[in-house]
């Protein structure tokens, strides 16, 4: 075939080969060749990249037993585990957990007779995902402020620990009110450990290491300290045995169970756009059965789940599970919805990102997180 731009030979059969070509067939190989050398090389940095946070922290700490043993490194740990490497599973367990305990008919009744889910689910939703949320974070808020002023001074570290105490505070304000079971106080504590475990192992890019499951059970054994509750099993181990075992013995269907759990799922439909919600909403009420216990899901009531549909959740977060391990680059910042200060202008916490119609569209107090009936008189905070 001839040399179309009469280049000429070279000392090189392969350059010659690629002379004699067409130009439009030659620049569709060449671009072809640049992209897939592009691609390998990215595919080599994901891979490079991707076990980066994990690796560093078992570096660091190569006993995972030090978790158990300090706090702050059991909240180090939470942090870089629930806020960059699978911040979406750790936000899905922890809604599964708090819908899991409406299965429970102490837990269900109590919650009906408050009246709070009926009349706003949305508040009460809320106010419990950011009392948590501002419990769990007060490592990651310093973490952040110090990422703006690496001279973060002892104050304003302080700060950020405060806001931990007065959640802390307020929800033992609030569940003073009731007389609540100690055990469904440890069993609600139970499924924030179980539950990001048991989904990060299932579906994720990577199964959890020892030191990430301490981190978690030592994170929510001082929170369940700070609240007071008696017995709290002291291992990892015996957490998980006194959660099946209570499941076992108090999960039983009632009606409240449902009345409780329903106008949950409402609220998850609310997520999506009003023309949506007629056909999200079988599919959510098809799905709810198959991402629950078995055992759950007769507490509830509900139909046992068309084994098709395990099927396709199973292959979904399977699929999407290996995407991220060898296609996506490990996540460079956190994934935090609540903020490192408040809003100059109203001296009040605006959550980072809504998911769902605001709650607070101002922005909002600790204090004043809860039932409205409980708002104190006049907040501590000015605003």
């Amino acid at each position: 075939m001839p040399n179309y731009y009469h280049y000429p030979e070279t000392g090189f059969p392969w350059i010659n080969a690629l002379l004699d070509k067409e130009p439009s067939r030659l620049g569709i190989e060449i671009t072809a060749g640049v992209m897939t050398v592009m691609l390998i090389t990215y595919l080599i940095v994901v891979r490079s990249l991707r076990y980066r946070y994990i690796n560093q922290l078992k570096q660091k700490y190569p006993d995972p037993t030090v978790a158990l043993h300090d706090t702050s490194i059991a909240e180090e740990v939470f942090y870089i585990s629930g806020r960059r490497e699978f911040p979406f599973i750790f936000q899905t367990a922890l809604e599964l957990a708090l819908f899991r305990t409406y299965s429970v008919p102490t837990i269900s009744k109590l919650l009906l007779a408050t009246g709070e889910f009926t009349r706003n689910t949305r508040k009460r939703a809320e106010d419990t995902e950011l009392i948590l949320l501002e419990m769990a974070d007060a490592y990651g808020h310093i973490e952040q402020a110090k990422r703006i002023n690496l001279n973060l001074s002892q104050q304003e570290t302080d700060e950020q620990r405060d806001r931990q105490k007065h959640a802390l505070q307020r929800l033992n304000e609030i569940h003073g009110k009731y007389n609540i079971l100690n055990g469904d106080y440890l069993y609600t504590l139970s499924l924030f450990i179980v539950e990001p475990i048991k989904w990060v192992n299932k579906y994720e890019w990577r199964q959890l290491e020892q030191l990430e499951i301490n981190a978690i059970y030592r994170l929510w054994y001082e929170i369940g300290k700070g609240m007071k509750l008696k017995d709290i099993p002291p291992t990892v181990e015996e957490m998980v045995e006194f959660h099946k075992k209570y499941a076992n013995e108090n999960v039983r269907y009632a009606p409240a169970n449902w009345k409780i759990g329903k106008p949950t799922v409402e609220h998850l439909l609310t997520k999506f756009p009003k023309f949506m919600r007629p056909i999200m909403s079988p599919i959510v009420y098809g799905v709810l059965p198959a991402i629950l216990d078995p055992i759950d899901v007769e507490g509830f009531g509900l139909l046992s789940p068309n084994p098709w549909v395990v099927q396709l959740i199973d292959i979904g977060f399977h699929l999407r599970a290996f995407f991220i391990r060898y296609f996506m680059l490990p996540r460079f910042t956190t994934v935090m919805r609540t903020p490192i200060k408040p809003d100059p202008k109203t001296n009040l916490y605006k959550p980072l990102y809504n998911l769902y119609e605001p709650t607070y569209p101002n922005g909002y107090c600790i204090f004043e997180l809860g039932p409205d009936k409980f708002r104190p008189s006049k907040c501590p905070v000015a605003h």
